[in-house]
């Protein structure tokens, strides 16, 4: 039989048979007088064979063994030993697959009732959310841009608890202390900051930025901002600053600084009673 009306017979393609040759899970038949490779009735049986393995769930590269087994095994019990250990365990791993699947969908329903996006861990969608509301508070059109969506997905990814339930601490004040609209309005003065701003115009971002941001310090978690920085908050910083002209990178480190000395002197505070 040629290629092509074994592959009918056994309702596959004839490329599957080129793949299970491939593989080696299909022996080369002989070739004829012409170079076609000439099919006979056990190679039929064997795509036969292969075919109802692998619809119940058989991985390809499983079969060829399982053949083996079961041949081995006929003679002594008609092959039932093997097949029954094999069935066991591709029942137990789809069995397995169903319940993360079942997971997936579960997620999947999460996603689409909180209408949250798919590549967003579901802690950076509550982020996200809270994000929204600052916005609309501040008047601003509830849609988060490129560049902050990115740093908030990094941060949800790849900060562990207590650095992402600082951030969520700080943005959740901002909303529910009324300082949306501050926020919002020295941010934007940021970014339009030029990199040739006078020192004043500087100095005078830097003094608003840090009386906005005093008024959330009890946010700020001691054991953060006492240390060095990690290796996922020096990748976060490094995106940020290639964002950044001289004259704002100078305005967020001086803030910064002034926020790191006020979280030192009110843990010194706490620290003598």
């Amino acid at each position: 039989m040629r290629s092509s009306e074994v592959a009918r017979l056994a309702g596959v393609t004839v490329r599957a048979l080129r793949h299970y040759h491939a593989i080696g899970l299909l022996p080369e038949p002989a070739r004829s007088d012409n170079g076609y490779r000439d099919y006979d009735i056990d190679d039929l049986v064997r795509v036969l064979r292969v075919k109802r393995l692998a619809s119940l769930g058989f991985p390809l590269e499983r079969i060829g063994g399982m053949l083996e087994e079961l041949d081995a095994d006929a003679v002594a019990d008609g092959g039932l030993s093997a097949a029954e250990r094999q069935l066991d365990e591709l029942d137990a791993e789809l069995a397995r697959q169903i319940e993360r699947l079942e997971r997936q969908r579960h997620t999947i329903a999460e996603i689409k009732r909180e209408r949250s996006l798919p590549d967003m861990p579901k802690r950076g969608a509550r982020l996200m959310e809270v994000v929204r509301d600052i916005e609309r508070d501040a008047g601003r059109a509830a849609s988060v841009d490129t560049t902050d969506r990115a740093g908030m997905l990094l941060a949800a990814h790849l900060y562990d608890n207590a650095e992402f339930d600082e951030v969520m601490r700080i943005f959740t004040a901002v909303r529910d202390r009324g300082l949306s609209d501050q926020l919002y309005t020295i941010g934007e003065r940021c970014d339009a900051l030029a990199a040739d701003a006078p020192q004043s115009k500087r100095d005078e971002l830097v003094d608003e930025a840090f009386a906005l941001l005093s008024q959330v310090i009890d946010c700020l978690d001691p054991a953060i901002w006492l240390r060095d920085y990690n290796q996922v908050e020096r990748l976060i910083d490094a995106s940020a600053r290639k964002m950044m002209n001289p004259a704002q990178i100078e305005v967020s480190d001086r803030v910064e600084a002034l926020l790191e000395q006020r979280v030192r002197d009110r843990a010194a505070e706490a620290a003598t009673g």
